[in-house]
């Protein structure tokens, strides 16, 4: 897997099967109502688990483009109001927003948690979400080109990938995607200019 080509074809194949069978095996297709907890937790965290890798896939799509200058284009009008969307929608980000903490006056009151199925609409919506961002990963990759480029621009840091930890818990596969991710990520980001 020396060729890039090869490494993204093979790791698009990889992830996308893995986010299909995720899905798959726990019937999210046929869009049932209420799915169990357990199911609903196990799944979540699987789907978690790819998104990274995901992400880091695109990030790595989006360093190795080389993008055309920006063309000017027309504003919008920001006092035409805005439909509101009717149905629950997952949009899956590429950037992750900062984490800061939770003021206590946020926190509400602590509550026992509900037995039962719980609803299945926000899993269903993520697993979606996922397949979407897989089927217009290009256009993805290119929206984080022109971020990165205003970052670069900035002078903003060079970012830091640390390897995913847990790999050994994953398949095969996904395990070798990972290590390999995270190795074409920190050579790719070695062409970052240093801002220090």
């Amino acid at each position: 897997m020396t060729d890039c080509t090869d490494f993204f074809s093979q790791a698009f194949y990889t992830i996308a099967r893995a986010i299909a069978e995720a899905g798959v095996n726990v019937d999210l297709f046929k869009n049932p109502q209420t799915i169990a907890k357990s199911v609903n937790r196990r799944v979540r965290a699987e789907l978690k688990r790819l998104a990274v890798l995901l992400r880091r896939l695109i990030f790595l799509e989006a360093l190795q483009m080389e993008l055309a200058p920006l063309t000017p284009r027309i504003g919008s009008n920001y006092y035409e109001p805005k439909k509101p969307d009717a149905e629950y929608r997952y949009i899956f980000t590429m950037v992750p927003a900062p984490s800061r903490p939770c003021p206590h006056f946020l926190k509400g009151p602590v509550i026992v948690p509900t037995r039962g199925p719980v609803p299945a609409a926000p899993l269903i919506a993520r697993w979606n979400a996922m397949l979407d961002t897989l089927k217009h990963h290009k256009r993805r990759a290119r929206c984080l080109a022109r971020t990165i480029q205003r970052w670069q621009a900035a002078g903003e840091a060079r970012p830091h990938v640390p390897p995913i930890p847990n790999t050994h818990r994953m398949p095969a596969d996904l395990g070798l995607v990972s290590g390999g991710l995270t190795v074409q990520l920190n050579d790719a980001l070695k062409r970052w200019p240093d801002s220090s």
